[in-house]
């Protein structure tokens, strides 16, 4: 979609907070409940100053926090009317439009209310996909490689920060495998639309545990020359921190330019994407326990760092040069709200009966905070 209305637009604060079971809409001074034994009022971020109470004693995370709406300048949350019984901190707030983040909360989760109010809307190749459009997606990432003179795209990935991409570490593991630039907010891979940007890669960081013969700790992070110029089609993506699935009625989409074809092994020039599901640990396991070579790539089976996802009509994958890029959790498909919650890393074939391999996001949070914001400062 190109434009969203201004009714989606203010909703689309709501979602900052898209956890809570309180989601209100409301002006400053209006009455609003925080959760079902906590009153509250729509109050800007800053003037509300209960709020640090209940955050540092652990009594509602920032998440919980319902969000009315956005002024001028913040964020209007409803702030509750009753302060906590725990003892607050008497530090002052470093910066005064935001609500203190207590220490137990992730750089990442404040990257991703950083990134979901920051005043710009969202809009709302895979095998057997559907064409994305503009600015569904602006996270992706295309990985060239220099290849005699010419740069060629083999895998894909997600900007996670202005200077930084995730992407799977077996993309980047090898001599023939560093990655020469990344290319931003295109659709068409080939012939790239207005507003798209090259940008050298000049740092690439794999996870010190991989290793080329184990399909384990498949991550890796890019580091760019310069900071990517947010727009409508390029801008960082949340990324999912709970380190359990979501829930079980979740949507989910794997997105890039690989192979759509296995017949004649053809790759896609513009951008698709595939609707998936989760497969459950077990049956995972079950079916990868078939594949003979699983022994050695997967000497410990499927673990708890990996997420398994296919498409029940064996018809919808990632395939080739689809590797490194997101597995998409959709949170509100109306206004474009999403997460990544896994990385493409490897499967037996293309839309075969054993699931495809993803690297789970949320189990390398520490290894990513530590590279992207390692001053715990976003």
């Amino acid at each position: 979609m190109t434009m969203i209305s201004a009714r989606r637009y203010f909703l689309l604060g709501l979602l900052v907070l898209s956890t809570s079971a309180y989601l209100t809409v409301g002006d400053e001074g209006d009455p609003c409940q925080v959760r079902a034994d906590i009153p509250g009022i729509c109050r800007s971020s800053s003037a509300c100053d209960n709020i640090r109470g209940y955050l540092q004693s652990g009594a509602l995370s920032i998440s919980q926090v319902p969000n009315c709406g956005f002024g001028a300048r913040e964020e209007i949350i409803c702030c509750p009317t009753v302060a906590c019984c725990a003892t607050e901190t008497t530090t002052p707030n470093p910066n005064p439009t935001r609500v203190h983040l207590p220490e137990k909360e992730r750089p990442a989760v404040a990257a991703c209310e950083k990134i979901r109010s920051g005043g710009k809307p969202l809009t709302v190749h895979i095998l057997d996909g559907e064409r994305v459009d503009k600015g569904v997606y602006p996270h992706m990432a295309a990985i060239a490689y220099n290849s005699f003179g010419t740069a060629t795209f083999r895998c894909g990935g997600s900007l996670v920060a202005s200077r930084f991409v995730l992407t799977a570490a077996h993309c980047v593991n090898r001599d023939d495998d560093t990655p020469s630039f990344v290319r931003l907010g295109a659709l068409n891979i080939e012939n790239p639309e207005p507003g798209y940007q090259d940008i050298d890669v000049i740092d690439v960081q794999i996870h010190p545990n991989y290793s080329g013969s184990s399909k384990y700790y498949d991550i890796a992070i890019l580091q760019l020359a310069d900071d990517a110029k947010e727009s409508d089609v390029i801008r960082p993506a949340c990324l999912y921190t709970d380190r359990t699935d979501p829930p079980a009625n979740s949507k989910y989409f794997v997105a890039g330019w690989g192979v759509m074809n296995v017949t004649n092994r053809a790759v896609s020039k513009i951008l698709l994407r595939a609707a998936l599901e989760l497969v459950p640990a077990d049956k995972c396991n079950a079916s990868f326990a078939e594949q003979p070579s699983a022994n050695r790539s997967l000497r410990n089976g499927v673990i708890a760092s990996q997420l398994c996802a296919a498409d029940r009509s064996l018809r919808k994958d990632a395939c080739q040069g689809d590797s490194g890029g997101p597995l998409i959790l959709e949170i509100d498909d109306v206004d474009g709200t999403y997460a990544i919650v896994g990385v493409i890393s490897s499967g037996f074939g293309c839309a075969t009966k054993t699931p495809g391999l993803y690297t789970r996001v949320s189990s390398f949070l520490d290894y990513i905070e530590g590279i992207v914001w390692p001053a715990k400062r976003v």
